[in-house]
């Protein structure tokens, strides 16, 4: 999945929010909160799509013409999110999401702290691309920033990839430092993620 990036005026977002919260409750996964403040990895960075199996890349390949490959889908994401930690203590996970008004044209991307509902679907709603339950792709994290795990489409099939320890990953790692030397952090923010990267 390609993002385009910016930052996002939080004063201007409210209605944006609450669209966001409907949006996500139709595929039945219930808007927690926005992170406002970056504490791991930023969304931006999360790249997990460009890293390799030197990362820990973890593939569950879907076929378009599965007879059911959005429920693939699901399936294969829950089962990575499972097998790697993804949920908090609580459920909760972060998803991320674009709270810009003139999507899919500009982006302002943030971590949205979110919980599944008894009858969900993260795939989104069309067999031949991965949407995502925000429609611009799905893309999730760990509460702890220990795990990425997104879905994207390829020419031939659709993927559902997980990278633990993403801190390690040397495209993620990159993009983040990047970051941090271009000042597109706050004080706070460049704190957390310098601690983030350093973990063992």
């Amino acid at each position: 999945m390609q993002f385009e990036f910016a930052r996002f005026c939080w004063e201007a977002a409210l209605k944006t929010f609450e669209e966001l919260s409907r949006i996500l409750a139709s595929s039945g996964v219930t808007l927690l909160a926005v992170e406002r403040t970056v504490t791991s990895c930023p969304p931006q960075a999360a790249h997990a799509t460009s890293c390799g199996p030197q990362d820990g890349r973890v593939d569950i390949v879907v076929a378009y013409d599965s007879p059911d490959p959005l429920q693939e889908v699901d399936d294969a994401w829950f089962g990575l999110a499972s097998r790697f930690g993804l949920f908090g203590e609580s459920g909760e996970f972060l998803l991320m999401v674009n709270l810009h008004d003139d999507e899919p044209y500009d982006s302002d991307l943030y971590w949205a702290r979110v919980r599944l509902q008894a009858q969900w679907t993260v795939a989104g709603s069309n067999r031949e691309t991965i949407n995502g339950p925000a429609l611009e792709g799905l893309a999730t994290m760990s509460p702890t920033g220990d795990v990425i795990i997104v879905g994207t489409k390829n020419q031939e099939d659709l993927s559902v990839l997980a990278v633990p320890r993403p801190h390690r990953a040397s495209a993620i790692r990159k993009f983040a430092q990047f970051m941090l030397r271009n000042g597109e952090l706050t004080t706070d923010e460049a704190d957390n993620v310098k601690r983030w990267l350093a973990r063992d």
